[in-house]
């Protein structure tokens, strides 16, 4: 039979705070820890309601557990309340209640961590359905690490295709996250090895991040790979303790989690930006399609030039040959038309056999060079299933000094139409 002072002991030894509740509310026991975790000395909170210490929107529910504990028992399972510290702030923790008894009465215990997993959750899926950046998504995910308590700081690194390497933190700097083209060790094996590195004692740093990590006060260090769909670069999380302290494997339960989210925010975004790229991308020929042109078109900071295209003789080509043919034209006449242009110029269909091009920075002697060179390379025949098909461009041209807008599109218009008007000839619309 275990002694009562293994009984005591497993109340007032515990990390955990214990505290019983009162059929009226009022707190009849808390062990130290509690006062660990506030910053209220225990004593003072006996015979104190439980409304003082609780945040307003969650103290029905605290309520309506007390009072039903008579009925039905206490409630199963885990959840998570704010208390109020003593510094007049709240913090979240994780609870599970019990019935207790002294063998005369029982009594309404509470155990409580510091946690808020569940509030990280809800954190962490608002931010992933709300945010259009990767870091507001992922910096709730630091919070599913009991970081604090511990003196133990997170980063979380990735590559971002387009924009580079990034990283969110609970107060480490860039050096120590693994965010860089070269980020040193033990950072490199594991991005190399897509296998963990756990070091205590940080013998895997080099001399650079060894110091830079005592400077900080670190001690300990693990990095766990989680594999990104988006880049061949894996995203890296990194637990540092401190100096003699805890094992960063202690954090096991954390990553788990954090290995997850991550995981599940770096798929979302790679979706994302699929999806995204399928709704500005014209699905035959893979141009910008007509929303892309016009975002492109009402974000132009600069002047340049319009070029509005149309081809001569393309609808007989779907009447006598066939759409697929008539297809497969558009296709080749896209891949002309953007092996014609520089790489920061927008080539779009926005119709049919309607193109435009948007040319930023060049003269009006520039852009009349550009449509005769378009036009040229248009006219070659095109080999489609091993017969010669034969189309002709016409463009209409606009330049403007000020940033490019829709009047200038419209004056490129009217210059195709003029131009059209001007082109005779069997088979043309």
């Amino acid at each position: 039979m275990p002694s009562d002072a293994l009984f005591r002991s497993l109340t007032e030894d515990a990390i955990a705070f214990v505290v019983t509740i009162a059929s009226d509310f009022t707190v009849g026991y808390a062990n130290p820890a509690l006062g660990a975790l506030v910053g209220h000395d225990p004593a003072t909170l006996v015979g104190r309601s439980i409304v003082d210490f609780l945040h307003p929107d969650d103290l029905e529910r605290a309520l309506l557990a007390v009072s039903g504990w008579g009925k039905w028992g206490a409630p199963a399972g885990a959840t998570s309340f704010r208390v109020l510290l003593a510094d007049g702030s709240y913090a979240e923790y994780d609870v599970t209640a019990a019935t207790v008894t002294d063998g005369d009465a029982d009594y309404f215990a509470v155990y409580g961590v510091p946690g808020g997993y569940q509030h990280a959750t809800e954190a962490v899926l608002s931010h992933l359905l709300t945010s259009t950046d990767r870091a507001d998504a992922l910096r709730p995910v630091l919070d599913v690490f009991d970081w604090a308590p511990n003196d133990a700081q997170i980063a979380i690194a990735w590559f971002e295709p387009g924009v580079g390497h990034r990283f969110v933190s609970t107060g480490v700097p860039g050096e120590l996250t693994g965010a860089s083209r070269a980020p040193g060790e033990p950072w490199a094996t594991v991005r190399s090895t897509l296998e963990s590195v756990h070091d205590v004692g940080m013998h895997t740093l080099d001399a650079a991040h060894l110091e830079l990590a005592r400077a900080h006060g670190r001690g300990n260090v693990w990095v766990v790979p989680v594999v990104d769909a988006t880049s061949d670069v894996p995203a890296l999380i990194t637990v540092w303790t401190r100096v003699d302290g805890p094992p960063p494997i202690g954090h096991t339960y954390g990553m788990n989690v954090a290995t997850t989210y991550v995981d599940l925010i770096l798929r979302w975004y790679h979706q994302a930006a699929l999806l995204d790229a399928a709704a500005r991308t014209d699905a035959l020929t893979g141009l910008a399609n007509r929303r892309a042109f016009f975002e492109a078109l009402d974000a132009e900071q600069s002047g340049g030039a319009l070029l509005f295209c149309d081809l001569d003789g393309f609808k007989p080509i779907n009447d006598e040959r066939g759409h697929h043919v008539g297809d497969e034209v558009l296709r080749q006449v896209a891949d002309r038309l953007r092996a014609g242009v520089r790489g920061a110029d927008v080539v779009a269909r926005t119709g049919g056999d309607e193109f435009v091009v948007l040319t930023r920075g060049v003269s009006p002697e520039r852009a009349a060079e550009l449509a005769d060179r378009l036009a040229r390379a248009i006219g070659e025949p095109f080999d489609v299933d091993g017969s010669s098909v034969h189309v002709t461009l016409s463009v209409g041209l606009a330049h403007s000094d000020a940033p490019l807008t829709e009047a200038t599109l419209a004056e490129a218009d009217r210059a195709l139409l003029a131009v059209k008007a001007t082109r005779r000839g069997p088979g043309r619309t």
